[in-house]
């Protein structure tokens, strides 16, 4: 009881904090992000109380203690830092925010949305799908805008983040990466560069996941192929930025740039489709059903782009700590250093593209080139 009551007076406390730092927007919006973040602690039960429920069912169990080897193998393999985080479980419907991206109508940069103390991020998350409506229907008066639903967030170490029940649905290698990647948020996290930050933890994810299921004698070959899958999706998506970004950069009248830049969606899509079997083979048939728009490109910008730096920079660092260590040096930089060097990692880790033909309807380039 006493730790739920300090948890009640912390919110109250941020609440009125940021009440003085902001207008009644941004403090309904912190008011909002406080009381759920607080809900969410409240609502915790020790994993170790679950497993001793004779109610839990058996799955939930086997799940846990996935988790609890998982976490082990993060802190003595992957030397990320645990310490109490995930120690506890919450019941939740699957999705536990939803992040509301917004971007200007002829750019493919999202527009930053900034905090007093973690700094700017692409996006704004929301604890209720209402709430994020209705700021995506304020911002999309004159941006492209998209919410996107997140089923597990960083608070990085401020708090012991809980397991909620929708990781439990995962796969062992997709939790693996779940986890990973949350905890590494915790090693290094550059106040205001989203893309950094976000494609470190992914980089941490994915080849820490496939460093567990080599541990464990899993077969890694779904695993791999899920991955050859999401860097072709991840050019893909980044070839078309590209275009689109070179497209917003000509001299026309807006009337014209907007029937180019539909036009650009459309062939994307088609582009898509005369490269299924090359992408995945139907794994992203789904995320193409819904229509792209510069938010949610910039988006999936954040969480990929930079990853193929990171790996070049693991495979020269040769262990965790060294990489950590190398991170944690280019995270001291300022924005247009740590691009530059991790540019220069990427181009070192890079293949050689190989050319598509796509039809662009009026779209600069006729060529559809996907790193594979």
């Amino acid at each position: 009881m006493l730790r739920r009551t300090r948890w009640l007076c912390v919110a109250l406390a941020a609440v009125v904090l940021l009440a003085g730092l902001s207008g009644c927007a941004s403090v309904r919006f912190y008011a909002q992000a406080v009381a759920g973040q607080a809900t969410l602690m409240l609502a915790r039960r020790d994993t170790g109380a679950v497993l001793a429920d004779p109610a839990t069912a058996p799955d939930v169990a086997l799940k846990l203690r996935l988790v609890a080897r998982l976490l082990r193998f993060a802190e003595v393999e992957l030397e990320l830092p645990v310490g109490g985080r995930y120690g506890s479980f919450v019941e939740s419907d699957g999705v536990v925010l939803w992040n509301v991206v917004a971007a200007p109508e002829f750019d493919v940069a999202a527009v930053p949305r900034c905090y007093p103390i973690v700094g700017c991020a692409v996006y704004r998350g929301f604890f209720a799908r209402e709430a994020a409506e209705r700021e995506a229907a304020r911002l999309g008066v004159d941006h492209d805008v998209h919410i996107a639903p997140v089923a597990a967030y960083s608070t990085l170490g401020w708090f012991d983040d809980p397991i909620l029940s929708s990781f439990l649905h995962y796969d062992e290698a997709s939790l693996a990466e779940l986890i990973f990647h949350e905890l590494a948020h915790s090693v290094v996290y550059v106040r205001g560069d989203s893309a950094f930050n976000e494609s470190f933890a992914t980089f941490v994810g994915s080849q820490g996941a496939m460093a567990w299921l080599l541990h464990n004698d899993v077969d890694t070959g779904p695993y791999t192929a899920a991955l050859a899958a999401r860097n072709a999706f991840r050019d893909f998506l980044g070839l078309w930025r590209e275009r689109l970004a070179t497209l917003y950069a000509r001299p026309i009248a807006d009337d014209a740039k907007r029937q180019l830049k539909a036009a650009a969606f459309a062939a994307m899509g088609v582009c898509y489709g005369r490269h299924r079997a090359r992408l995945g083979d139907g794994r992203y048939d789904n995320a193409m059903s819904t229509p792209y728009n510069n938010a949610r490109l910039a988006l999936a910008a954040a969480y990929d782009d930079l990853k193929p730096a990171f790996a070049g920079l693991y495979l020269d660092a040769g262990d965790w700590p060294a990489f950590y260590a190398e991170v944690g040096k280019i995270a001291s930089l300022s924005m247009s250093e740590r691009r530059e060097v991790l540019a220069q990692w990427s181009r070192s880790a890079d293949t050689a593209p190989t050319g598509f033909t796509c039809e662009t309807h009026g779209v600069p380039s006729d060529r559809c080139p996907m790193r594979l």
